[in-house]
């Protein structure tokens, strides 16, 4: 059941967070500097509300956050749909970034306290669904919008988000456990994770660079219409959905951390570099490489988490991780919409790929130490 709605989360934010812009710059002429701001705001609510919803994941059962997340996703999709003015959007749009953060949230809580036998295997599942999800999202969103517009994509949506709220009585159901905040703030400073939060906000700069440029890229440089975006976009997920379930079935443990590192992050690196040259099926090419290293970053950041954080308090340490990233892709949003916007868009995904390269000796001096 956590598969399954995972994948159907997946599926509206890839819709949503990859396609919107061309519905903003194309239908509401919001500017580049707009655009990234609407982006950095969905960061932002996210930093204030990460930790507190995954304390009370750690104290409540995490399905209620569950329902409450998913009527508000379904009811913010609808606002967006009749916004038009910049304000209200960021007003809706907020909204909808907080309830995707209670669905995202409550339900890793409920992977991370599902015991710990065989976790590599279902993290691993866990992730492919999500990815898959993803795929999906793109496939569907990007075939409605080439059929009907984007606001009605969104309406769509949002019956589905609210269909899933009767399923909910088949999550699981957690234990609570209460924990002073004390303890959350002593397993979290410590080198170990203070090293491992630092290599994954700057890494994760790049999902900021993806989320304001990658689909203006794709329609302005490579010529592709929302159905196009949709496809190129989804094959990407597919390669990250199989790469998660690879890592899970057969290759976790098989390479030490920093071969592992080395070969997530040049792939990674690489593959946002090079996909900005012009001809498509080149650059798609590279962009599956990309998923390839974003995929094996996805699971260790997953696996890192299991192996750092007792269980009882998993819920909150793992809002501070989802935090780290979410910091990264506000940081990236305010920096690389503007700069896709006034130079190019296939400039921030180069400069974001040259980050995830120069972090090899970051990740090189950290894990010798």
């Amino acid at each position: 059941m956590l598969s399954f709605y995972i994948c159907a989360y997946s599926a509206v934010i890839s819709c949503v967070y990859f396609l919107l812009p061309l519905y903003l710059k194309g239908s509401l002429n919001f500017t580049g500097a707009q655009i990234g701001l609407l982006y950095a705001v969905l960061s932002l609510n996210a930093i204030l509300v990460s930790f507190p919803v995954g304390v009370m994941g750690d104290r409540f059962p995490a399905r209620y956050l569950t329902r409450v997340g998913l009527a508000g996703t379904a009811l913010t999709l609808w606002l967006m749909a009749a916004a038009e003015r910049f304000w209200a959007f960021q007003l809706a749009f907020w909204g909808f970034g907080f309830s995707l953060q209670l669905i995202r949230m409550s339900l890793d809580i409920m992977l991370f306290k599902g015991g710990e036998l065989d976790a590599p295997r279902r993290f691993g599942q866990f992730n492919a669904w999500r990815m898959g999800g993803m795929m999906g999202g793109m496939l569907l969103g990007g075939f409605l919008y080439y059929l009907t517009d984007f606001p009605l994509t969104m309406r769509v949506f949002g019956l589905g988000v609210l269909a899933l709220l009767l399923p909910t009585v088949w999550l699981p159901l957690t234990r609570g456990v209460r924990t002073g905040l004390g303890e959350y703030r002593r397993d979290f400073f410590t080198r170990p994770v203070l090293f491992f939060v630092t290599w994954l906000f700057l890494f994760t700069t790049h999902w900021g660079a993806e989320a304001t440029s990658l689909s203006l890229f794709l329609k302005h440089n490579l010529n592709l219409d929302p159905m196009g975006v949709g496809l190129y976009m989804a094959g990407e997920f597919g390669v990250v959905s199989l790469t998660a379930y690879l890592y899970g079935r057969f290759w976790a443990g098989r390479l030490k951390p920093l071969g592992f590192l080395a070969l997530a992050l040049t792939a990674s690196g690489l593959g946002h570099i090079l996909m900005t040259y012009p001809p498509l099926s080149w650059s798609f090419i590279w962009r599956a490489i990309h998923g390839f290293g974003d995929g094996l970053i996805l699971m260790e950041t997953y696996t890192a988490i299991a192996r750092l954080f007792h269980v009882d308090r998993i819920g909150g340490h793992s809002s501070l991780i989802s935090l780290t990233t979410t910091l990264g892709v506000f940081a990236g949003s305010l920096v690389f919409g503007p700069l896709g916007a006034a130079y190019g868009y296939q400039l921030p995904l180069i400069v974001s790929g040259v980050t995830s390269l120069a972090l090899l000796p970051l990740a090189y001096v950290g894990l010798k130490e």
